[in-house]
This record gives structure tokens, sequence and C-alpha cells, in this order.
């Protein structure tokens, strides 16, 4: 590659660059950018170009950085993030819109308490737009900057990453009412000859339950039925299929109407913990500090719980400490 006639970089250019490099594909950032791949090409080579130096190389069949691509990169990151305040505080200045946000979720949680608890925060803040993302690998959207805010139950040790505690996650073990009194389910043991309904065949999503007991307690939970996703397991739960284990919110409607019966209800399973996490350098930003703060004060009522729970026992039904938290969420 010759770079004998170097040209001044310009700002598009490092835009480009900059999506580039977090996604690694052509056709990806043409698609962000809403240009077609050989605009992107063209802007990549032109930069390059003008640098003097190679930023992205072919590694097999995958595209990577070079070293003075990364660098590169990381002042990009900043530059474009100062850009993004100084904006914000231009329109502030004017009143006008902050901008948007894609604020993302677990799906369940997402469909059932974000959105729910939302409409206020937009009707308060008409010069802020929310984008809302619901998926379960939300960790790499994130870093990549395809989402700004998240709202996950996975506890993230990074040092990137601005992290606030948020809301503790309860489960209950479920079923129909009918189904409870034709097995006879009125304790742990009772559900070693049920039909476990839970998102993997290996048990590591009841260890939740489990874990909550007194290993003496603890059943051998033999019948696994695999549903890989929580509105499955409380629609066959509803239909007499089986015990289901799943976030209380996910049933808040159908234990209202005993539709369905929280089988244990004086055991205090072991509990997520949903965090608010977003870039440390996106977090001093006026709409996310609006956003966040919003979060913070939200107290969901699918989150409430009617007087406090006593522990689990042998003689009366209450279960010992756990041994830690299962972070696994929907």
């Amino acid at each position: 590659m010759s770079y004998n006639h170097r040209m001044p970089c310009d700002l598009y250019q490092l835009r480009v660059f900059f999506v580039l490099a977090k996604t690694l594909s052509f056709t990806e950032t043409a698609k962000k950018l809403f240009v077609t791949q050989p605009a992107i090409s063209q802007a990549l080579k032109k930069l390059e170009e003008s640098l003097g130096c190679e930023l992205i190389f072919k590694r097999g069949k995958q595209q990577a950085l070079t070293e003075n691509g990364t660098l590169l990169y990381q002042t990009c990151e900043d530059i474009f993030y100062r850009l993004d305040k100084a904006e914000e505080s231009i329109r502030r200045n004017a009143r006008d819109f902050l901008g948007t946000i894609r604020l993302g979720a677990t799906v369940e949680f997402g469909n059932h308490v974000l959105v729910k608890n939302m409409k206020k925060f937009l009707d308060d803040h008409e010069n802020i737009h929310v984008d809302f993302v619901f998926r379960h690998d939300l960790l790499p959207a994130l870093l990549s900057d395809e989402l700004d805010v998240i709202v996950d139950c996975r506890d993230i040790s990074d040092a990137r990453l601005d992290k606030k505690s948020l809301f503790r996650e309860k489960y209950a073990v479920v079923a129909a009412p009918d189904y409870l009194r034709r097995h006879k389910i009125r304790k742990p043991k009772n559900l070693e000859g049920s039909r476990i309904l839970s998102l993997d065949r290996d048990g590591t999503w009841w260890e939740r339950f489990l874990l909550a007991l007194p290993e003496p307690e603890r059943p051998v939970l033999a019948n696994m039925v695999e549903i890989n996703h929580l509105r499955g397991i409380v629609a066959a739960a509803h239909d007499g299929m089986g015990v289901g284990l799943v976030p209380r919110y996910c049933v808040a409607r159908e234990l209202a109407r005993r539709e369905l019966q929280d089988v244990f209800p004086e055991i205090t399973l072991l509990e997520d913990h949903f965090f608010i996490y977003q870039k440390k350098k996106k977090a001093d930003l006026e709409k996310h500090r609006i956003l966040v703060t919003y979060l913070l004060s939200i107290k969901p009522v699918e989150f409430g719980v009617a007087g406090k729970r006593r522990p689990y026992s042998a003689d009366d039904h209450s279960a010992g400490k756990g041994e830690g938290v299962i972070g696994r969420c929907r």
C-alpha cells in the first residue's frame, strides 16, 4: 500500500473508522452508517493514506486492528464521547433535544417490568428519546456502543463500566392448584415424583431453590423437562404439565388470580440482583444521569413482597441459608 500522497483526515473518516473498529465488519458498518460498503472501504483507504499507516488488516476470514489502529480507536473513543457531551451541553443550553438512549434489558424483565414503568419518564422528559432492546446477551452490545445503558442481573466486573445496584429478583416455585392436589405436593421431597419444568436439563436453573434448603431436605429432581423460555414454563405450569421455577414478577397476575399457586411460600429462595451498567465515559452525559436517576427511583409492584418470609426447616417448612446466588436471569 502506498502512502506517498497524504491528505488531512476528516471527521467523517474517523467516524467510519470508529464504527468499523467496533464491528470489524464492513457490511455491518455500512448498515449502521446508512451508506454503501464501497463508501466504507473508500473512507478507510483515505484515512490510512492521510495517516501513512495501515489501521485494519485481514486475519484469516476476520478483520483485526493493527497496533496503530488500536491506538487510533482508543483516541476516537475519547474524541466522540467528548463531542457527544459537547453537543448535549449545547442542546441543553438551547433547551433542545438531548438525544437518544438505547436501553437494553433481559427479555422477561424488559417486557414484564421495565416498559410498564417507563411511561412517566417519557412523559416527563420529552427531550430524551428512548429505544428499548430486550435480549439476553447484553454486555457485548454495551461494549460496542450498540446499547448505551443496560439492566442486567449478571454481576459484571469491568473497569470500563459504571455499575449501580438496582433490584433483587425474587423467585417462586409454581404449579396449577389441581396439579398440586393430584400429586400431593406439600414439602420439597414430594417433588421427586413430579415433572420439573426447567430452562435446562442439568438442573442448574433449579439450584436457586435447592441451595436454599438444608442438604437432607433437597429432593432429587429426576424428571426434568427443558423449556427454553420462561413464558413457556409459565404456560406449561398453568396447564398442569408440571412444577416450574420462575421470577415472581413473571407470574404476579397468575398468582393473584389463583391460576397458579406458590408451592413453598415459606421458603426464601436464592435471589438474583439486577444492576444498571453503562460505560464510565458516558456516565456524566446529562441524558444518562437523568435516566439512571429515574431507574433507581422505580419501585416495581411486581417485585413487592408481603411480609418477611421465615427460613425453611424440616419441622415447619422453613429453610436454611443459601450458599450463594445463581447468576442467571431472563
